[in-house]
């Protein structure tokens, strides 16, 4: 049994059918403005109107081809043709709105990593410039020993050697300098902070 499909039906249909390309093209140009017109409405562009239109076209074309779309009338087909475009315009714009809030998002958090590193550069530069303040302020002989071992990265072997005392004895004197820096230092740092108070 023949589809009720089948040419005759009406016009536009016939014409989707066989391919008829004046046809078509008529019902192309004659349909357009509609969803262009919705397109601007909603914050589109005539360039993404244009080719929401082309895409939603193709769909309703294929379906009609395929005749798992039975329109009964012309309306019917630019009823459906519409709802495509509109559809497709709504999905484009949750992904659109979907990436701005994501860019916001990754925007807000560069911004406060920055802010928070730029926080712990400020601390550690404070921090340098006290403990710096505080080893210029150590005896001759604890800067020595402190600038050999740290600075260039020598052995308490070899700074007692050095020094001419025992390694033992190098090791006391280099804890007692590191707790004399620390004192000094904390010492700066609460008079920083007195000053600041001011």
């Amino acid at each position: 049994m023949e589809d009720t499909l089948t040419q005759g039906k009406f016009k536009l249909l016939d014409a989707f059918l066989n391919n008829e390309e004046a046809t078509i093209r008529e019902f192309y140009i004659a349909e357009y403005p509609k969803t262009k017109y919705y397109i601007l409405k909603n914050g589109g562009t005539i360039d993404k109107a244009k080719d929401i239109f082309q895409e939603a076209y193709f769909v309703c074309w294929k379906k009609l081809n395929s005749r798992k779309f039975k329109p009964k009338n012309e309306k019917e087909i630019e009823a459906y043709l519409f709802t495509i475009a509109r559809n497709k315009w709504i999905d484009q714009t949750r992904i659109l709105a979907k990436r701005k809030t994501t860019s916001i998002n990754d925007k807000m958090y560069q911004l406060a990593t920055e802010d928070i590193q730029a926080s712990d550069l400020d601390k550690k530069d404070k921090q340098l410039t006290i403990t710096l303040a505080a080893f210029e302020n150590l005896g001759q002989g604890c800067r020595e020993l402190l600038t050999q071992f740290y600075f260039h990265k020598m052995s308490l072997r070899n700074i007692a050697e050095n020094l001419n005392i025992e390694e033992a004895s190098a090791k006391n004197k280099k804890y007692r300098c590191i707790q004399k820096l620390k004192e000094l230092a904390l010492g700066k740092n609460h008079d920083l902070k007195s000053k600041m108070k001011k």
